[in-house]
């Protein structure tokens, strides 16, 4: 299999939702070159095992200095220093939530068709039992938080429709927890959150489009990768 023809197909592989997402604009040239540019620069670092720690954190009950040992042992040197600087936020944060509970639906993972043959994974983070409803929760460990709120829409708009409307989440709402580095900070992180709730849904009309688009966009990233690779 040739070099464009492994891209192609992990382009139409999507990653998770808020990642998939990053790389929808409102036109379709802009989508094509984000697309092709995540294809050939994919991320360098990985914050999994950062994520996978407030996991413990909120769902085993570790505590900060417990989930900063855990951190420690991450092997890559980048990756570890971004995951204590997010634990460092996200735990006291957390704590003073009143994040904590059995893991419902643990590694649960439902798919949004965006095009023909194309899923997106919407996957969350953690499912917590808040007073009696069951609760997604969304953590997102990039150093910026930079999606326009058409891309904050479409979002809540997948997780809405993917997750909300099952019979098990019926009048519940998702959160999206957001670590990105603080104001006037190199390293620092602070947190960010808001409710699927506090945003406008995609109308129908707006869902064509961005298929539409999106389908369009990703025909023309694939044959950037052919003309540039062969």
């Amino acid at each position: 299999m040739s070099k464009a023809a492994k891209l192609i197909q992990k382009l139409r592989r999507p990653p998770a939702a808020h990642n998939w997402v990053k790389n929808i604009r409102k036109r379709r040239d802009d989508t094509a070159k984000a697309l092709h540019n995540f294809a050939v620069n994919p991320p360098r670092s990985s914050l999994a095992s950062a994520i996978a720690i407030c996991v413990q954190f909120v769902v085993d009950g570790i505590d900060e200095a417990q989930a900063l040992e855990c951190a420690e042992r991450i092997k890559k040197e980048g990756d570890r220093e971004r995951a204590k600087w997010i634990l460092r936020a996200f735990c006291p944060h957390a704590r003073a939530r009143g994040w904590a509970g059995v893991q419902v639906f643990r590694d649960m993972v439902e798919f949004y068709n965006v095009s023909a043959g194309v899923r997106v994974p919407i996957r969350s983070t953690f499912v917590l039992n808040d007073n009696g409803k069951l609760t997604p929760y969304f953590v997102i460990g990039w150093s910026q938080m930079n999606l326009t709120e058409y891309q904050i829409r479409i979002l809540c708009t997948l997780i809405y429709e993917a997750i909300l409307t099952l019979e098990e989440f019926q009048g519940s709402d998702a959160v999206i927890v957001c670590t990105p580095v603080a104001p006037c900070c190199k390293k620092e992180r602070h947190v960010i959150e808001w409710r699927v709730s506090q945003f406008t849904r995609l109308t129908d009309v707006e869902k064509q489009e961005l298929f539409d688009r999106y389908a369009a966009a990703l025909d023309d990233a694939e044959r950037m990768l052919i003309e540039s690779l062969g």
